[in-house]
């Protein structure tokens, strides 16, 4: 049995979990260490390629007004943004495995896509930078967007399920120490 990890989407503003929505415009607060209420806040505009993460059931039934996404990085540029922090590419490549082995919870990699007329490298996506938009304005990126990819299931569940582990997760005051 053939389990594709995405389907492609072309100019559809239809969107669901598991959408990769590229420039995404993301408001980025500055001058944060002393706002008071009623204040006016100053900020920048940073165009941001993401996937989307709310439920499919909510999107679908409208029962959000916004949809949650987290940021995603080709695999590409992740590895070029290692190379100038200085990481060997070794360690940029076990980095990545431990990824993958799901050793680091706050990142989730998810496979490329090849086809003849369409071609995406991997994505690590960061669970630690989220943002959220209106549907109404994610619909337009996706009709923007033209060609696009939609992560099929069970890979959109089991990206779900490892977005719900890096909340989930407990840091206690004492381990156990058995004697």
């Amino acid at each position: 049995m053939e389990y594709p990890w995405y389907e492609l989407i072309e100019n559809s503003t239809e969107i669901t979990q598991g959408d990769i929505l590229k420039n995404c415009p993301v408001p980025k607060l500055q001058d944060v260490s002393k706002i008071e209420e009623k204040d006016k806040l100053k900020a920048e505009i940073e165009f941001v390629d993401g996937i989307i993460l709310t439920q499919a059931c909510d999107i679908a039934n409208k029962k959000v007004d916004n949809i949650i996404m987290c940021s995603i990085t080709s695999k590409t540029d992740f590895e070029e943004l290692q190379t100038s922090m200085g990481k060997s590419k070794n360690n940029i490549k076990s980095s990545i495995a431990s990824i993958i082995k799901g050793q680091q919870n706050a990142y989730h990699v998810i496979n490329n896509y090849k086809s003849e007329e369409f071609k995406e490298d991997y994505y690590i996506i960061n669970f630690k930078d989220i943002f959220s938009i209106p549907i109404e304005l994610a619909e337009s990126i996706a009709q923007k967007n033209g060609k696009r990819l939609r992560l099929c299931p069970p890979y959109r569940e089991h990206l779900s399920q490892a977005f719900a582990r890096y909340f989930m997760r407990v840091g206690l005051p004492i381990n156990i120490h058995m004697e």
